[in-house]
Order: C-alpha cells, then sequence, then structure tokens
C-alpha cells in the first residue's frame, strides 16, 4: 500500500465552510493537526467545526499566516486574497483541497464514486449501509448526511468513502480499490475544453481502479472491465418505495423512503458494489431502509396540505429533469413550481437550451442570478439565455435577499410544490418559504 504523505501539525484552511473543504478539515483535525479557516460567511459546516473547536475567521487575517505550517485551499480562492502575500514571501507550502485530500486517503482502502450525477447520494448510502452492518467507514461526502448529520464520519477500518469530483481533475489523484462511475456527461466544460476531454478524464480515472469497476448499463466502454447494474422496475406508494435492479445475471429488489427513480439507481449502484466485496445481500437490503436521505438531496418540506418545499442541489440539466419527474410522479395531485438559480456563468451559457427542456417539466419556472461562484462575472451571460428558449411561463426575479411576498402568487394555486434547484445559496429560502406559505394560507 503506498504510504501516506506527512501534512504538517499546524495548517490554515482557505474556504474552510465549503463541502468538500469542511470534511476534510474535520478529518485532519481528528488526526490531530491544529486547524484554523477562513471563510466568507458563516454556515452549517462552519459552525459544525467551530463546535469541534476549529477556529474560523470571517475576515481574511494575513497575520495568521506566520502561525501555520502550510496551507490547503480550494480553487474558489482568487489570487488576489489578501493572505496569498504573506504566504508567498513566508515560502509557505500549499495544498489544493484534491492534493491534500489524496494524500490522506493513502493509507486507507478506498471506494470512490464518480459521475457527473449522484456522487454525492450514491457516497452517503455506501457510507450508511457499511456503517449499519458494523464497519463504519471513513467518508468524505458532498453533503450533509442525515443520518450522521455530518458531511465527514470518522471511520473504524479500512474503508474510505469519497467522490471522485471531476472539477479541479481531483478524480485523477485517486487510486481507489474499487469504484463506481454513475454518468461520463459533460460538465465542467471550463476546465476540460470539451466533452471530448471529459470522457478523457473518466477513461484515465477507470485505469486507476485497482479493483472492481462498477457502472449503469448505460455506460459507455471505457477500456476495461466494467460490471454493470440496471434499474428493472420502479414503483413509489405514500413514500414506501420499491425497486428491482439487476447486476450481471442476478436480480435483487429493495424497499426504503427515498423517492425518484435516479435515487433508486445510486442504490442500486451502492448495493451492487458492496455485494460484490463481499457484504451479504439481505443485511444490505434491510439496513438500507433505515437511510434517511441528504440534506438538499430531494429534501422535502411539507408545509400543510397545500403546499410541499423540495430542496435540491440539481445543478445540472439531467439533474433538474430527473428531479422534477420524480416530483411529479411522487405528487401526482399537485402542480410544480420550479425556482432555479443557475450555477457558473460557463455552465449557463454552455447548457441554457438544455437548462429550459428540462425545466419545462415543471408548470411554471422561477429563474434567479446565475450564482457565480468561482468564476469572474459575465455581463453577456444571464438566465435570460435560459428563458428565451422555455415554452413554459416564467419569471425573473433579481435579488436572491427579496422579501417572500414575491411568492404571493402561490397563494393563489392549491397543491403546489415548490422545487428549490441549484448548487449556490438559493437553500436559505428554504425556512423563509416554508414560514410565509404556512402564515399566509391559514
Amino acid at each position: 500500500m503506498q504510504q501516506p504523505v506527512v501534512l504538517p501539525e499546524k495548517l490554515r484552511f482557505w474556504g474552510i465552510g465549503g463541502i468538500g473543504m469542511s470534511a476534510l478539515a474535520q478529518h485532519l483535525h481528528h488526526k490531530g493537526h491544529r486547524i484554523t479557516g477562513y471563510d466568507r460567511e458563516p454556515s452549517y459546516q462552519t459552525a459544525l467545526l467551530e463546535r469541534l473547536g476549529i477556529a474560523v475567521d470571517y475576515q481574511p487575517h494575513p497575520e495568521r499566516i506566520e502561525e501555520v505550517e502550510g496551507i490547503v485551499y480550494t480553487p474558489a480562492i482568487s489570487g488576489d486574497f489578501p493572505e496569498w502575500e504573506a504566504v508567498k514571501r513566508l515560502a509557505k507550502p500549499t495544498w489544493r483541497r484534491a492534493q491534500a485530500l489524496a494524500h490522506c486517503l493513502a493509507s486507507y482502502e478506498v471506494l470512490a464514486v464518480a459521475g457527473a450525477h449522484g456522487k454525492t447520494s450514491t457516497s452517503a448510502i455506501i457510507t450508511w449501509l457499511l456503517h449499519a452492518l458494523g464497519e463504519t467507514p471513513t467518508a468524505f461526502v458532498g453533503g450533509i448526511m442525515q443520518n450522521f448529520g455530518s458531511n465527514y464520519v470518522r471511520g473504524k477500518n479500512k474503508w474510505a468513502v469519497v467522490e471522485a469530483d471531476e472539477y479541479d481533475k481531483a478524480l485523477l489523484l485517486l487510486h481507489p480499490a474499487h469504484a463506481i462511475l454513475q454518468s461520463v456527461e459533460p460538465d465542467h466544460l471550463e476546465i476540460y475544453g470539451s466533452p471530448a476531454g471529459v470522457l478523457e478524464a473518466y477513461r484515465a480515472f477507470f485505469h486507476q481502479v485497482k479493483g472492481l469497476c462498477v457502472g449503469p448499463k448505460s455506460l459507455p466502454d471505457l477500456g476495461r472491465p466494467l460490471i454493470r447494474y440496471e434499474l428493472l422496475r420502479y414503483s413509489s406508494k405514500e413514500g414506501d418505495v420499491t425497486f428491482r435492479y439487476r447486476w450481471e445475471n442476478k436480480v435483487r429488489e429493495a424497499h426504503w423512503r427515498q423517492i425518484g427513480r435516479h435515487f433508486a439507481e445510486n442504490a442500486a449502484a451502492a448495493l451492487t458494489l458492496l455485494e460484490l466485496i463481499g457484504y451479504p445481500i439481505n443485511s444490505l437490503t434491510e439496513a438500507l431502509r433505515s437511510f434517511d436521505g441528504i440534506q438538499r438531496r430531494m429534501e422535502i418540506h411539507r408545509v400543510n396540505e397545500r403546499y410541499i418545499i423540495v430542496s435540491d442541489y440539481a445543478h445540472h440539466p439531467t439533474e433538474i429533469r430527473r428531479t422534477l419527474q420524480a416530483i411529479r410522479e411522487a405528487f401526482p395531485a399537485f402542480s410544480t413550481v420550479a425556482v432555479f438559480q443557475p450555477h457558473l456563468y460557463s455552465r449557463t451559457a454552455f447548457f441554457a437550451k438544455d437548462f429550459a427542456e428540462a425545466l419545462s417539466y415543471a408548470d411554471e419556472v422561477v429563474l434567479l442570478p446565475i450564482y457565480a461562484a468561482r468564476e469572474p462575472s459575465t455581463p453577456s451571460v444571464s438566465s435570460r439565455l435560459i428563458s428565451q428558449h422555455l415554452s413554459k411561463a416564467s419569471r425573473e426575479i433579481v435579488p436572491l435577499d427579496m422579501d417572500m411576498e414575491y411568492f404571493s402568487f402561490l397563494l393563489l394555486r392549491e397543491k403546489v410544490v415548490v422545487a428549490l434547484l441549484g448548487a449556490g445559496d438559493i437553500y436559505r429560502w428554504v425556512g423563509p418559504l416554508y414560514d410565509y406559505l404556512r402564515q399566509e394560507s391559514k
């Protein structure tokens, strides 16, 4: 087994509140490192870190650099971040988040999940199934797992569960024991340049996997053996979901509470891999029943008999389409209003028409301004690129901190699911919108 690279004891994390960064910070904290961090604003993740005793600054403090032995940072940190100058002057070593994670994983048997869609859900399911079977892995998951209340799990054995993220080419730094690849659809074209570049990265990743590779039946040939699974049947009745799937010549059936065919596919992938590496299928399917889901992944908030809010991280056209299809299937008596916050100018420009087609699965569409994240402002790209292709009724709004009375049009409708979609900060609307609809619909 590859020997781990030793990171220094005193580390400062830039962007520590990010979902991936905060998991890594927790891991190193538990390993005895002394961690401090910076982020733009408080969040669920920074509160979790602060409860562990990790100090988080919400303003840059260049003087902190003298106190640490190295920096771990997210690529979203800009080149003009005020603490950079001190790092360069003092010649402090730096690691991108993907590099630091790869170092931490070197001593584990890694179960990795890659692909444009399904990484977080599949990783969370694997983590819970192993935990329920008494083999709690170390886990770095891109969402808050409801069973654990965290995006990180401190493990007890050789396994580490991780998302092999295509962003920043992080997946190419991993050499997993086994892996799942859910999709090779293009994304992050600002990094890869073309769909062909994305596919080549997945091909290279697959060849770094030491053991088994699992993927859906639809996955193209990637030049190495692949165990393929497929969903055969899916049914949902009053929150009780049954699905049947097959891998090779084996047919399996499972029951759980998570709605959506795409979630069932993720569960099928997780069950297939764990059965293949030796865990009994009956124990796995029994454990699946107690999986409680992930925040912002088909997270359902029932306001009353008239209104349901669904918060979902969907930020790619395929994810939006699958989420809206799942909502229609689960709540056939309700109309659907999709409120979408596009994520990144580059993604919006490339997928504008595809976003419009996916959003057409809703009855009405509300478009927010683009959440720029790590990209500079691009005035020529806006949500109007999407709305010009929409055939459904649509509304465009400007400020995210607007008064909830904007949604008064919902009060004229009976039985509505409001889907809050996007990878930005649209999730902040869940509480205010819930309170507004509950109060005004009395």
